[in-house]
């Protein structure tokens, strides 16, 4: 055991970060109880040196992956696996720690003596996405022997698709870089991975799922994380060469393989995928124009101001936008060549990418009727009407504490993937987190806690473009989201407030001391 600290510098409910035994390490003081963890987020190696810490909580400030600091576990998604653990001593009013950390918890290997089925499963995962890839871990949290099938139409494991739009779209990553887990990993698990499998048919009734081609599988319980299909763009010519949508790691291989120095490219879309893909081929070299149909991006989720402020960040990075406008028309012989607006105007375009959004996948179903707007209506514990199905993901229209709601959120596809595999393995665990999502734009991060559907006012802690600052959505009398830039431990604890349901009144927003409160 090593000195490290004097107990004096780590007030409870604070953290402190410190070298030793060659890493950074987090030590954190709860209720006088002192515990350490290694300072790196396993979702992608970021140091938690500005975390929030709220009881036995670490959030992340970066992409808010939670974890026990009592034993490193995780929490919440991202990231696959807990947090290293060092021993800690307190002797004479000093933090002694262990000098070798305890490994960081993951799922245990599956008994390879398990049996092999090949028709009849007692899990099966339709959807190969972070959902899907969450459930496999969350039903070997307590069942260790059951039979699992997860079934993808993907040409690799479940991966990481915030990538492929971003790191993946200019150059960044390749597609070996993506898979969240290895195709080992599954094996060792005892789960039969089928890839390149379309599933055209679940017949909740009969507990069948029928793959395209013919075969025909049986499943004792079932989780349904098909995710989204992208919205195609109707109009006269869409189905020209060099026409692309933007979801799968191919299309990004494609698209990225087609654009180089002056490369023409029209975004059709203002959505986060539609600016991320015109950020990551800009940087390719591209000279990129985005239109879309509002007069201001993300007017509705986060209001003029920021809106503006995002277009900003854009235009400074030299894409043109053309806003308030829809495309009527394709053209091209064969191959695209330009794009029509309503306006009359046209738009030179050897490159056409379309990001306008998703749609439910639901199509396969039968016997379990999707709302009106696609989802598929679960209780609090990610369970549908129908016996042996859960739900997770872009599909899942679940209880949230704003309402009901069906949010396409990464973190909240991941979270929703583990406790449906709990729950299907026999947990009973309520789906309870606040939703949360980031997106680069421009090399600038924005990050927004929690869901504002339907508020009343914005409020303004700081300025967009004048520095840090975050914005709140407020409904009546109590905060529904924050939204913020270069303000991350803030979003941290803000999230952690909402979580435990201590938000301040909506008059202390912007003068709260948002560590001291989390602290207090």
């Amino acid at each position: 055991m090593t000195n490290v600290l004097p107990l004096s510098q780590l007030p409870e409910g604070h953290t402190h970060q410190l070298e030793h035994a060659g890493t950074k390490v987090l030590l954190t003081n709860v209720e006088g109880t002192v515990y350490a963890v290694e300072s790196k987020c396993s979702h992608f190696g970021l140091p938690l040196e500005n975390a929030a810490l709220c009881g036995h909580r670490l959030r992340c400030p970066f992409h808010h992956a939670c974890f026990d600091v009592r034993d490193g576990k995780q929490l919440e998604a991202p990231g696959m696996d807990g947090l290293t653990t060092f021993a800690v001593e307190i002797r004479d009013g000093a933090v002694y720690l262990s000098d070798e950390p305890d490994a960081a918890s993951k799922p245990s290997p599956a008994p390879s003596t398990a049996p092999d089925y090949e028709t009849f499963f007692d899990y099966a995962i339709v959807g190969g996405g972070i959902a899907a890839a969450n459930a496999v871990d969350g039903i070997r949290e307590f069942d260790q022997n059951g039979s699992i099938v997860l079934l993808t139409r993907e040409d690799l494991p479940p991966y990481d698709r915030t990538h492929v739009s971003k790191a993946l779209l200019d150059g960044g990553k390749d597609v070996a870089d993506l898979p969240l887990r290895s195709e080992k990993y599954y094996a060792e698990q005892g789960v039969d991975l089928r890839e390149r499998t379309i599933v055209s048919e679940v017949n909740v009734e009969n507990k069948t799922i029928t793959i395209l081609g013919g075969d025909v599988l049986t499943y004792k319980k079932v989780l349904l994380a098909t995710g989204g299909r992208p919205r195609q763009l109707d109009v006269p010519g869409s189905a020209l060469n060099n026409v692309h949508l933007m979801r799968r790691a191919s299309d990004a291989e494609v698209v990225r393989g087609k654009v180089s120095k002056g490369t023409k490219v029209v975004i059709v879309g203002g959505s986060f995928i539609g600016l991320e893909a015109a950020m990551s081929l800009g940087k390719q070299g591209g000279n990129i124009t985005v239109v879309a149909p509002e007069e201001t991006l993300f007017e509705g989720p986060f209001g003029k101001k920021v809106g503006d402020w995002i277009q900003r960040l854009h235009e400074a990075e030299g894409v043109r936008f053309q806003l308030g406008r829809k495309v009527e028309e394709i053209t091209g012989e064969g191959t695209v060549s330009g794009v029509k607006l309503d306006n009359g105007d046209e738009l030179a375009a050897e490159i056409v990418v379309v990001g306008i959004g998703v749609i439910p996948e639901t199509r396969y179903l039968i016997g379990l009727a999707a709302t009106n707007e696609g989802g598929v209506k679960v209780d609090n514990h990610l369970e549908a009407s129908a016996e042996g199905v859960w739900v997770a993901g872009d599909i899942a229209r679940y209880p949230d504490r704003e309402g009901a709601v069906r949010i396409e959120h990464w973190k909240v596809a991941a979270q929703q993937g583990r406790v449906a595999g709990r729950n299907m393995a026999g947990a009973n665990e309520a789906y309870t987190m606040v939703p949360y999502f980031w997106s680069n734009q421009q090399g600038t991060n924005i990050r927004y806690v929690g869901h504002a559907t339907d508020y009343d006012e914005i409020v303004l802690d700081g300025t967009p473009g004048e520095g840090p600052f975050i914005a709140f959505y407020l409904k009546g009398d109590h905060c529904q989201a924050a939204l913020g830039v270069k303000r991350d431990a803030d979003i941290a604890a803000i999230g952690e407030l909402m979580n435990a349901r201590r938000m301040p009144a909506n008059s202390a927003l912007t003068t709260s001391d948002w560590a001291a409160l989390l602290a207090g």
